[in-house]
């Protein structure tokens, strides 16, 4: 796999190292934040466990899913899949968010709330892995060669250092000043984001439905286009229960 890091550091295994780190610190901001939460304490200890059950499924659909964008991958045997696919964010998502929707509702929690708890965790988790991205190598931008100042060259399009900027901005955003509809807010900032900063991408994104699209540009629209409708159902059902009070 073509690489363009920052730094060279060598075997070290710096993307784990920066992914682990990122998942620390979305644990303690998780544990910090469901303090105040209006639940007894073995519920709050049950929903940790349960956002960590959906971060390992998270992790397991991040590479999966990845094995149906590079088709060469199929040909493996299994073992070797899991080795050469690669993980997807989105896809890692996709089997987050679903796991925890489907314990949540098991568990008779309320589903809203819980996520709205989670999207900091989320952000500065995945913040901290786009920066194992730069210097590791991967997720690299196009080649671009532009001279700032005739001070120095960008070789390639930022792609990764400016997802990595927005994500811990928008950290501080759902940290400390949006503390309503945070699920709302982070898909579709970051589909928009990511839908945009994909056309700056340099490597291979594999293909998905469509070839004139990347699979994140396509999963991104996806996910814009649920939110709306999901958005869309319930207004439509919140106006059509005030018409019924009404009537009543």
């Amino acid at each position: 796999m073509e690489l363009h890091s920052i730094y060279d550091f060598g075997n070290f295994p710096i993307y784990n190292v920066m992914g682990g780190i990122g998942f620390i610190l979305g644990l303690l901001v998780f544990m910090n934040n469901i303090k105040s939460y209006d639940i007894n304490f073995r519920k709050k200890e049950l929903l940790q466990f349960l956002v960590g059950v959906s971060f390992l499924s998270g992790l397991f659909f991040a590479n999966f899913l990845n094995w149906f964008v590079f088709p060469d991958v199929l040909d493996m045997p299994i073992l070797l899949r899991f080795k050469y696919a690669g993980f997807s964010f989105y896809f890692g998502l996709i089997g987050f968010m679903f796991t925890l929707v489907l314990l949540l509702k098991i568990f008779r929690f309320d589903i809203a709330t819980s996520l709205n708890y989670t999207i900091p965790s989320l952000l500065i988790f995945h913040s901290l892995g786009r920066v194992g991205c730069s210097l590791s190598g991967c997720c690299y931008g196009k080649v671009i060669d532009y001279n700032i100042l005739n001070i120095f060259t960008i070789h390639r399009f930022p792609a990764r250092e400016i997802e990595a900027v927005s994500l811990f901005i928008m950290f501080l955003l759902v940290q400390y000043v949006i503390k309503k509809r945070r699920t709302i807010f982070y898909l579709y900032s970051y589909s928009i984001i990511r839908f945009l900063l994909e056309f700056g991408r340099g490597d291979d994104r594999g293909k998905l439905f469509v070839n004139f699209m990347s699979p994140s540009q396509q999963v991104s629209l996806t996910i814009i286009f649920l939110t709306t409708f999901y958005l869309l159902i319930k207004k439509y059902c919140l106006e059509k229960e005030k018409i019924n009070l009404n009537y009543n």
